[in-house]
């Protein structure tokens, strides 16, 4: 025993002494491995990436002979991968070359969508319609929003921004929506959570988008889920080693089209005319003279300088920037991912931007074996500056273009203020709306925060049970200053105004859901869902508007000391807890996956709503028969997929004002001591609600059957997919405010009335073009038609009358009519000008235009300088009634504003480190009202004004001899004067604009908004893995993006993509912020 001992204890010392010469690398017993990858068809793949799993800063691209060498440790395994391909993970086997085929991706089947309520389905499993956007391919273009990175993207899915100022409201359509006059937008769900709008969500912070567009995917979100539903699911912590990756890019804007508008003399003869029109001698001309000079000394304005004012407020070229840092990684029991991006939007307007800061944090914990715990806290901030395009300076961008290019006599004279009219130099005061532009002022800013918490139990296999709490708060503060030159100030005495409004909105929702999926011989899947939600929001807002401030005080120092003004309003609101109780549930069964079944039930209760029309039930059902896999078509070397899909079901609309069904009583903004008491100027301190709205308790929820049909089919090995649908959605009992009789003491009531019906067609194409070793080529094609007509109204009316606010003509110019569509623009056909040769001219009234008999008589028009609006020159309708008088009678269709159809393509492609990506978006057949260019042919307000036009009109109708500064228009002492003015306006077509003096809305201005836009272009370039490695780094990639490129349209104006189906009165161009081009340069690094 002794010996043996020692024999022991000499081995031991041996072998120690042995280990002390061995390299302590040997202990990590790093292998390498070598090997060649090919495709299908046995041809090798250059350019393919090869990584260790789980640590992607090791790795190589193959040569160009496929081949590849890797060192990594031992029991590691590969991961490769390359476009167009599936990724492949294979074992690390030292001593032989390893042959790793690629196989063509077709992941499309394959692929996870998200569907609600934490669940996901493969796509092939779906039997709904969803459509998809991965966050590689938002990536791969830089865009200032998630909303806009869906335009063109999606069939069905209409997206277009309200008009081009930075941060502007984006309108997602589903299938064009299914609401008349209330909200059409979908349902916005991000992480789980619902949110106004996906606005401000950096692009570079998703996963993945996903549109659930037909009822038997929405009806799992009941009521709120009627327009579609959006899930946006940011990127979650993963496990591994932690990476950081750095997004930056930086972006000059200008703007993308400028409108041609007098200059200096165009503009100081178009002004004679107008004062002279009514006789060289009028109040007008004397005016004229006093502030321009002698008409016949107007040559001195060719020589004037023209003040271009589109260059001066519209021409900036701000410089901004986005920059995105993101931070990931962990074990299999603890994971994280943080994300922070910065990023500020400059207008193209001085003084207009937006600034954001997001900070999205995902924390995912394995509490135990079967119990995980998810966080994600979120905090946003955003500021906005600028009053929008209707409230840029004192009237808004309208005005803008309006300013005189020239202030008369002043630009080369001094007035001596002793000898001049204080209030008629006044008007030219502000001779610079760079400086108007501090007259109306806004800034706003917003912080939101929101905490999301996930506890999921899974106690055997197949189950799990999830709760979910989510608690959100934001907070604004807008500010507001309106100058003693604005409408508002010019009606306190010409006095400044300020108000500033804060605003706190509180949600929370709570969400408890079972699921459970099993599978019988692998054959009969089965999967079910069991759940409840309630959710509340609460608004409370503060309110402060003061007048009266000193003429001249900036609005800094307004805002920033409220009490140099006078007390004017003072509010505080508290609004009706906004609450929903919801129980819902979903069965899904297939057969093999080749039959399937799927069917949905969820109840909503609102408090929109009186009890007893409080509840509201929502079913679908849904199935699909996928005949790829039958015994016909299977293994065909043509057909890889093809599957029919077909699903009904009811979705629901609760969008309205709170409080609907009761009477409200509210305090007075002036404040006040008593009910039923006045203030010294008869206003009550106390009142019903706001004093309109009549209460109606039977209102109840507006419902939606939508029913769909639709094929996915995928050709050779899926390298081209196509997906046609068609979708047929009837929505009864519309909630519609409606006029009331007055002597009931209100103007309106909420109600259930009629019906529409919504048809559309869907396409849907997707593809790669080319593919070889080191590139491949894809394109995607959609396509998207839509009509919804109106079936019926209430009992009473076939017809509704309505206008659009923010251009408001002299009749109403939209209607719901029974058999029409929504959109339809009422008006009069225009039918060119009055000639000379209608009218008699009378020796014995200064030669006044008598019209002839025939001449069809225009009432609709105000009186202008020259007289009459049934004139020589003038605007003239076509008498539709045939009655010899145009008026209300004569109106018709003259225009709709829906899109016959819709969508977009685009191509994106690689050749070895080298990508890019175009993409396309176009509308075809819409109508908009062009109400700028109506205003930039018109004198409305020009009086003393002297407002700028469209140079179009320097060749338009003449009054005046720009010689001698006679008249041609009754000028009773020249010979033959009729004739003379004939001649003076021959072959002219145009009227002149100081004839059109009141908004009449007609066909001339209504234009046609067909467009196809480049929506982006951009180049990208990756460096060589094998040198970025060297700088610890695993992928920096540099690009070029332009947006905005171009686009082809015949429309006049700015941009046609104006207000497009946003609701009962829509394309509406009216004091909108123009679109401006975009130029970026940034970067993708990965650390």
């Amino acid at each position: 025993m002794k010996l043996n001992f020692r024999s022991m204890k000499s081995k031991l010392i041996l072998l120690l002494a042995l280990l002390s010469f061995v390299p302590i690398g040997a202990f990590a017993q790093s292998v390498t491995v070598k090997g060649t990858v090919l495709d299908g068809t046995g041809e090798t793949v250059i350019g393919a990436t090869v990584v260790e799993k789980g640590n992607s800063s090791n790795g190589v691209t193959t040569n160009l002979d496929g081949q590849f060498t890797l060192t990594l440790p031992k029991g590691k395994k590969l991961v490769v991968s390359y476009v167009g391909m599936e990724t492949q993970e294979v074992d690390a086997v030292v001593g032989k070359d390893l042959k790793i085929v690629l196989k063509d991706d077709s992941q499309a089947l394959e692929e996870v969508v998200v569907i609600g309520y934490g669940g996901s389905k493969a796509r092939k499993d779906l039997t709904g319609s969803v459509g998809s956007i991965s966050g590689a391919k938002l990536a791969a273009v830089p865009v200032t929003s998630a909303a806009v990175a869906l335009q063109g993207k999606i069939a069905g899915v209409q997206v277009t921004t309200v008009d081009g100022a930075p941060g502007a409201d984006i309108n997602i359509r589903v299938r064009g929506g299914t609401s008349v006059t209330q909200s059409n937008d979908p349902l916005y769900i991000v992480d789980g959570f619902q949110t106004d709008n996906i606005n401000d969500i950096p692009p570079s912070d998703i996963a993945s988008i996903d549109v659930l567009k037909d009822a038997s995917l929405t009806a799992i979100y009941g009521a709120k889920g009627g327009n579609g539903v959006v899930i946006v699911t940011t990127k979650s912590a993963k496990e591994g080693k932690v990476q950081v990756s750095l997004n930056a890019q930086m972006s000059v804007s200008k703007l993308a089209k400028k409108l041609d508008l007098m200059n200096s003399y165009d503009f100081v003869d178009y002004q004679y005319d107008f004062a002279s029109a009514g006789g060289n001698r009028s109040t007008e001309a004397k005016f004229f003279r006093a502030n321009f000079g002698n008409p016949q000394d107007l040559d001195i304005y060719r020589r004037a300088t023209t003040h271009d004012w589109q260059d001066e407020v519209m021409g900036e070229t701000p410089l901004n920037y986005s920059t995105n840092v993101n931070i990931g990684g962990g074990s299999d029991k603890y994971r994280f991912n943080i994300s922070l991006t910065q990023s500020e939007d400059k207008g193209i307007i001085m003084g207009s931007g937006v600034r954001r800061t997001n900070l999205n944090v995902k924390l995912y914990t394995q509490l135990t074996k079967k119990l995980s715990l998810q966080l994600n806290p979120k905090v946003s901030y955003r500021r906005d500056t600028g009053a929008g395009g209707d409230k840029i300076g004192s009237g808004g961008i309208i005005d803008v273009l309006r300013y005189r290019p020239t202030n008369g006599l002043r630009e080369f004279a001094f007035w001596d203020p002793a000898t001049v009219d204080p209030d008629d130099e006044a008007i030219f005061e502000y001779t610079n709306p760079k400086n108007d532009i501090k007259e109306n002022t806004l800034k706003k800013h917003s912080y939101s925060y929101t905490n999301q918490l996930a506890l999921e139990w899974k106690p055997i296999d197949g189950l799990v049970l999830r709760t979910e709490a989510v608690h959100a708060m934001s907070f604004t503060d807008e500010n507001r200053f309106y100058g003693a030159m604005t409408d508002d100030g010019q009606k306190q005495n010409k006095l400044p105004i300020a108000s500033i409004k804060d605003k706190r909105t509180e949600k929370y929702t709570w969400t408890n859901t079972a699921s459970y999926g099993f599978d019988i011989s692998k054959l009969h899947n089965f999967s079910f869902l069991l759940g409840q939600e309630i959710q509340t929001k609460q608004t409370k807002e503060t309110f402060m508007k003061n007048r009266y401030f000193p003429r001249y005080i900036t609005a800094d120092k307004a805002l920033n000391n409220m009490n140099l003004g006078r007390p004017w309003e003072n509010t505080t609101s508290l609004s009706t807890p906004e609450r929903t109780a919801s129980f819902f549930g979903q069965a899904n069964y297939n057969y093999d996956h080749k039959y399937l079944v799927s069917v949905t039930m969820r109840a909503d209760g609102s408090t929109k709503f009186a009890p007893g029309e409080q509840w509201g039930y929502f079913p679908a059902v849904s199935g699909a028969w996928v005949l790829s896999r039958e015994g016909f078509l299977e293994n065909n070397e043509i057909i890889s997929n093809l599957k029919l899909r077909a699903a009904i079901g009811l979705a629901g609309n609760n969008r309205i004002d709170d409080d609907m069904w009761r009477y409200l009583y509210t305090v007075n903004s002036t404040s006040g001591p008593a009910f039923g008491e006045a203030t010294e100027n008869g206003e009550q301190w106390y009142g019903i609600g706001d004093g309109k709205t009549y209460p109606n308790t039977k209102i109840k929820w507006e419902t939606t059957l939508t029913r769909n049909v639709a094929f996915d089919l995928g050709l050779f090995n899926d390298r081209l997919t196509i997906t046609p649908e068609f979708y047929w959605n009837t929505t009864k009992d519309l909630l519609y405010t409606s006029d009331v009789p007055t002597v009931s003491g209100y103007t309106k009531q909420m109600r259930n009335i009629g019906q529409v019906t919504n048809k559309g067609l869907e396409l849907s194409i997707s593809g790669d073009i080319l593919r070889g070793k080191d590139y491949v080529l894809s394109g995607n094609f959609t396509f998207g038609l839509n009509k919804m007509v109106v079936d019926k109204l209430n009992d009473t009316d076939d017809v509704i009358w309505d206008q659009n606010d923010r251009w408001k003509s002299s009749y109403n110019d939209y209607c719901l009519r029974v058999g029409d569509q929504l959109g339809l623009i009422y008006g009069f056909v225009y039918d060119g000008i009055y000639s000379i040769d209608e009218f008699n001219f009378d020796p014995n009234q200064n030669f006044l235009a008598i019209p002839k008999e025939g001449t069809v008589i225009n009432t609709v028009f105000s009186n202008s300088t020259s007289g009459e609006p049934t004139l020589p020159g003038k605007i003239k309708f076509k008498d539709l009634n045939n009655d010899g008088v145009i008026d209300e009678n004569d109106r018709t269709v003259i225009g709709n504003t829906n899109p016959k159809f819709q969508g977009g393509f685009g191509f994106n492609g690689q050749w070895k480190n080298l990508d890019f990506t175009i993409n396309f978006n176009y509308m075809y057949d819409f109508d908009v009202n062009n109400a700028t260019a109506y205003q930039l042919s018109s004198a409305e307000g020009n009086n003393k004004k002297f407002y700028n036009v469209l140079s179009k009109f320097k060749d338009s109708w003449h009054y005046f001899n720009p010689v001698d500064g006679d008249n041609y228009y009754k000028n009773y002492w020249v010979d033959n004067t009729v004739d003379v003015y004939r001649a003076a306006n021959a072959n002219v077509t145009l009227w002149n604009p100081t004839d059109v003096t009141n908004k009449v809305t007609h066909s001339y201005f209504i234009e046609d908004g067909s467009f196809l836009r480049c929506q982006d272009i951009t180049i990208g370039y990756t460096l060589p893995s094998q040198l970025t490695k060297k700088w610890g780094m695993s992928k920096v990639r540099f690009y070029a993006s332009a947006s905005n490129l171009f686009i082809i349209t015949g429309y006049s104006g700015y941009d046609p993509e104006v207000d497009v189906q946003t609701g009962l009165t829509c394309g509406m161009d009216y004091n909108r912020y123009p679109r401006s081009r975009s130029f970026v340069l940034g970067t993708n690094i990965t650390f």
